[in-house]
Formats: structure tokens, C-alpha cells, sequence
């Protein structure tokens, strides 16, 4: 098998430098692409578009899988064959590569001020020493709610600003009132805790900018709110243990709230159906104000290009809000443009509960704290959520205290920083 994978990737590299040379002959670019939905298509129409505009400029979109676009991109790197421009999902593994398309562009606000700083600085644009290029695609994480057991419950559900406590007080009261089973469902893993405990003041970085966990009462709080929960009957055991999943209860509609990301969307719609009427809220807030996590996949201009000036033309076309709003729509993904955010997108879908969730994830964007950008897209974040869904895993189960639950996690970030 390892043969096999082996001529696989030396026949793709070979594919890819012989396109490389006739890309340089026709004055076109390569543009290596991954998907998670569609993206790859549409950027592909979005380009050929944009060909037509700027006949000079062509742009080939080479697909490769979610899982090889790393190894892909450094395999090519390596070979001397680099694109001219990548999608990617780890734009911090690349710092080295970019290109700094300041001096390229016209105007180069346009690149930097539709975005929070801490994604451009995730990309190497802190301390001015590079620009390569912007998140086209956000993940979020924000409660989906079963509206319908609020109206059971004959209770409206908290406005967008309540606090954790009043959404704790709303959802045992809707337990009480109907036949649902369950307060919250949340999974202990990835994202889903952090945001809460970022939200209750939990600071994931030292001042030197280290991912420490200097601060971590606000985390201490979610966690034990989860464990009286888990005590009381009133969030799922199992979930919290590793070995169920939380969605599931929430699309039974035997729990009230569920906290996970906009990458569910879709997925839950279908599972739901017609069962009963569910909605995105806003982060229930805190000390920290309301935020969630995010994820977020990055466009960039690789520094080998031989067309610069191209490939800028290419980030300024795409940049434009109408052009990156239906990207966007076209999609169904959350923009990390706040201008493209804080209006309603037309989302290409015919499933009005789809569209009104992915707007209001959008409408998330803006609320995001520098530290919920910056914890996913720094090296050490598969660190943290290994050593989290193992230690906080052990919290649930009765191995560690809270307390000592934590002390191992920050330990364990000490070792990996060092």
C-alpha cells in the first residue's frame, strides 16, 4: 500500500509540474484549492469570471483533498513547484512562504481593515513583516436552540446581550414546563467549551502572548456549571464522557440548547426536518462579553510566484465585498469580512431555517474576542484540544478534580511551548 500511495503522489506531482510549465507558458496562474463543501467550484467560476474582465490573467484551480492540502503544499514546495496562490487551513504552518501583497496593491486597507487584526496577524501581518492574503470561510460556535420548547414552555427566548445566568434560569425553566429531558448538550471536545469559558473571562494567553491559560477561572466556572448539570440529571453524561453524542439529543428535541459549530448547519436541518422549529442565538455573555471560537481557512499568495502583480490582481477581485459576499452565499459558509458579516447574505439555499442560521452565525463575526481567533489558528491548538478532551474528559469522570484537571492541561501547554 505504501508503494502504491508512493507512485500515486509522484505521478500527481508530476501532473502538477507539467501543468506548472504550461501555466508559465500561457501566462496563467495555479491556484491549489481544497474543498469542505464547494468551494473549489466556486472559486473556479469566480475566476473564470474574472479572466474574462482581465484576459491576461488566467487561473487553473487544481483540487486536492481536505486532509492532503498540507503535505501537498509542502511536497510541491520542496519540489520547487509552489503555486502562485493556496487555500488553506493552517495558515500559520506557511509564515515563511508568503508573499506581501502590500506593495502590490492599489489600495491595501482594503485587505486589512474589513478583517480583525488577529486573523492577519495568524498569517504573519504582526509586526508589519508580511500581508499574503485574507479568511475567505469562518467556523463559529454559538447555541442552536428548539424554539418550539420555548413556545411549549409559553417562555420567549433570551435577547441577543442575556448572561449565562439568565439563559441558565430560561432553560431549566422550559425543562420544567415541557417534556424535554435535558438543560444543555454539549460534547467535551474541539471547540465547544471554549467560548463559554473565554465568555466568563478565561484568558488562553500571557502577556508575551504564550498559550498558558494564565487565567483560567472562567473555564473553572463552565466547567463545574457543566458538572452540576451532569450531577443533576440535566445534561447528557455521556456526552460530556466521550462516548455519546450531544447532537443527537438535540435533534430527538430531548434537550433545550446545543453548542456546537456553523459546519453543523446543514446537518442538523436534515436530521430535524420537520420535527420541531430550531434558531442560532447569540453567545450567551459574560465577564468576557459573548463570544464563540472560530476556525477559519485562509486565501495566500505564495512568495515564488513569478506573476506578483497578477496574483494581487487576483486578491483585489475577490476582495470586493459583492464578490466575496457571494462566495459566501454560494457556499454556505460565514464570511470573515465584518462589512459582508453585518449584512443579510443571500445564502443559495431554498431551506429559509439553513439561511437564517448561517446569517446569524454571521452576525457572530464582530463579537469574536482577539483570543477565540487567535487560539485556532496558533501552532500549539491541536495541543491544547488533545490534552483538553483528555484532562477535562477525567474532570466529568470523577479521575481529577477540577483543579487538578486544569493544572495537568497547563502543564501539558508548558511542555509543548517549550
Amino acid at each position: 500500500m505504501k508503494r502504491i500511495m508512493g507512485r500515486l503522489l509522484i505521478g500527481s506531482l508530476i501532473l502538477w509540474i507539467g501543468a506548472s510549465a504550461l501555466a508559465q507558458e500561457t501566462n496563467a496562474l495555479r491556484f491549489l484549492c481544497f474543498n469542505a463543501g464547494n468551494e473549489c467550484a466556486v472559486y473556479e467560476d469566480l475566476l473564470a469570471r474574472f479572466s474574462e474582465e482581465n484576459p491576461e490573467i488566467g487561473v487553473v484551480v487544481d483540487v486536492v483533498a481536505e486532509q492532503e492540502m498540507t503535505s501537498t503544499l509542502l511536497d510541491l514546495m520542496e519540489a520547487g513547484q509552489a503555486p502562485d496562490i493556496a487555500r488553506v487551513a493552517a495558515p500559520a504552518a506557511f509564515r515563511e512562504h508568503y508573499l506581501d501583497l502590500r506593495p502590490l496593491l492599489t489600495h491595501t486597507e482594503s485587505l486589512s481593515a474589513g478583517f480583525q487584526a488577529s486573523f492577519l496577524d495568524a498569517m504573519g501581518a504582526d509586526n508589519d513583516e508580511v500581508l499574503p492574503g485574507f479568511p475567505d470561510a469562518l467556523g463559529l460556535v454559538a447555541p442552536f436552540v428548539n424554539v418550539s420548547l420555548f413556545e411549549q414552555a409559553g417562555l420567549a427566548v433570551p435577547a441577543e446581550g442575556a448572561s449565562w445566568d439568565d439563559w441558565l434560569v430560561a432553560l431549566e425553566q422550559v425543562v420544567a414546563a415541557t417534556d424535554a429531558s435535558f438543560v444543555l448538550s454539549v460534547d467535551n471536545k474541539d471547540h465547544r467549551l471554549v467560548g463559554p469559558a473565554m465568555s466568563l473571562g478565561a484568558e488562553y494567553f500571557d502577556e508575551d502572548g504564550r498559550l498558558t491559560l494564565p487565567d483560567v477561572d472562567g473555564l473553572r466556572e463552565f466547567l463545574q456549571i457543566l458538572h452540576g448539570l451532569m450531577e443533576d440529571g440535566k445534561t447528557p453524561t455521556d456526552a460530556l464522557l466521550g462516548a455519546g453524542k450531544s447532537q443527537e439529543y438535540f435533534v430527538r428535541g430531548e434537550t433545550v440548547m446545543y453548542i456546537c459549530g456553523s459546519w453543523k448547519v446543514e446537518e442538523v436541518a436534515a436530521q430535524v426536518g420537520d420535527d420541531f422549529k430550531w434558531a442560532i442565538v447569540a453567545n450567551p455573555a459574560g465577564p468576557g462579553g459573548s463570544t464563540g471560537v472560530a476556525q477559519a481557512t485562509a486565501l495566500v499568495a505564495l512568495a515564488g510566484t513569478e506573476h506578483p502583480a497578477a496574483v494581487a490582481n487576483v486578491f483585489a477581485y475577490l476582495l470586493q465585498p459583492q464578490i466575496y459576499a457571494e462566495f459566501s452565499a454560494r457556499t454556505l459558509t460565514i464570511p470573515g469580512h465584518l462589512d459582508v458579516a453585518a449584512s443579510p447574505i443571500d445564502y443559495a439555499t431554498d431551506n429559509e431555517t439553513i439561511a437564517a442560521a448561517l446569517n446569524a452565525f454571521a452576525r457572530e463575526v464582530p463579537r469574536l474576542q482577539d483570543q477565540a481567533i487567535a487560539l485556532d489558528l496558533h501552532p500549539l491548538a491541536p495541543v491544547y484540544y488533545e490534552a483538553s478532551n483528555t484532562y477535562l474528559r477525567g474532570y466529568f469522570a470523577g479521575a481529577y478534580t477540577v483543579d487538578e484537571a486544569l493544572a495537568e492541561l497547563r502543564a501539558r501547554l508548558g511542555e509543548a511551548g517549550e
